[in-house]
């Protein structure tokens, strides 16, 4: 096993605990949302402040900035980990963010149960999952905010990719 996939290996069960231990076990919804912000923090830091302080995230060109609620701007530490959208640049319905082969899904919508009331208007965040005994490209979206949620039906989710083109995740 070459060390680039011993990494990969090792950051995807990392990430496996740090869901089971922060997610699992939370039952209250806002405790799940500043989690999975938390989650956001450690797994796509921005180069200033806390996903918890974004008031909203914005795509300019081809880069990803988060307002803050002190009226400042800052983009991902690391601006390769935005990889797609759904919605316009200026007011997206959702981002896709990639670390090492795990996708996450900040869904917002300002009239939703969890977006009314969060300052980001973040309805729910969602990890793929990658399915066992199933081929690679298939994988399974798990909210870290809705425990009711099921998990998404058909073949694939499109987005579209910072350069404009489609950007699709299979899933199961």
């Amino acid at each position: 096993m070459n060390m680039s996939t011993q990494a990969s290996n090792t950051a995807t069960q990392n990430l496996n605990r740090f869901i089971g231990e922060q997610f699992v076990a939370t039952t209250n919804q806002q405790d799940r949302s500043t989690n999975a912000k938390e989650f956001l923090d450690a797994q796509f830091p921005l180069t200033e402040g806390s996903h918890q302080d974004v008031s909203s995230y914005v795509v300019y060109y081809t880069h990803l900035l988060a307002f803050l609620k002190d009226g400042s701007q800052c983009g991902l530490q690391n601006p390769c980990q935005f990889v797609a959208l759904t919605g316009h640049k200026s007011e997206p319905t959702s981002v896709v963010l990639k670390n090492n082969d795990t996708h996450v899904e900040i869904c917002f919508d300002r009239q939703g149960q969890m977006g009314s009331t969060d300052q980001a208007n973040i309805e729910d965040i969602q990890v793929a999952i990658p399915i066992k005994n199933l081929p690679t490209p298939y994988k399974q979206w798990i909210s870290l905010i809705h425990t009711g949620c099921q998990p998404t039906e058909g073949n694939c989710k499109v987005f579209t990719a910072k350069d404009g083109t489609d950007y699709a995740l299979h899933q199961r």
